[in-house]
């Protein structure tokens, strides 16, 4: 190792140390967590509807953004889904679907759950509701929904749902 190569690797240690935030303001890194901006609006909806190729579903915003029905682009590929999959139970358990997707792919906010075993999605959800499963990273709604959501499903599994 040069003397160049080590002041340089001691300077940016030095650096990282410089530019850390504190305990107290500690925040995720913006490019692990996909997270709206705090003056985030959504587009209005037009009433039109939308498509996707090879789908002959559609939907308009409003469709796509209510939490209490999943959007399902391609329902002949995957069988029914379980009712508080599709469309939740209001008011406080949202459509798994709407989130994990209705062939259960999750998106980047979230987690996948194909192929997944019904007794490990039971015991995750038992343990947001028990407060044995939670985030690392403060005020992440992701997981505060979950959270949320778990304290209202009752039972063993979501109603609807068999092994």
């Amino acid at each position: 190792m040069t003397v160049n190569t080590l002041v340089l690797s001691f300077a940016a240690v030095v650096a990282s140390f410089a530019f850390a935030p504190s305990k107290a303001e500690e925040v995720a890194p913006w490019w692990a967590f996909p997270m709206n901006p705090p003056d985030f609006k959504p587009v209005s909806d037009d009433g039109s509807v939308r498509s996707v190729p090879g789908s002959t579903a559609g939907y308009t915003l409003t469709q796509t953004r209510d939490r209490f029905a999943a959007t399902d682009w391609h329902p002949e590929d995957h069988p029914p889904m379980p009712g508080v999959v599709a469309n939740g139970r209001k008011p406080d358990v949202f459509a798994c679907a709407w989130c994990h997707r209705a062939d259960g792919p999750g998106g980047p906010e979230n987690a996948s759950l194909m192929g997944l075993p019904y007794g490990y999605i039971v015991q995750q959800m038992k343990d947001y509701r028990s407060g044995d499963r939670k985030t690392s990273v403060a005020k992440r709604t992701p997981t505060a929904l979950m959270i949320a959501g778990s304290k209202g499903i009752s039972g063993v599994a979501p109603i609807g749902w068999t092994g």
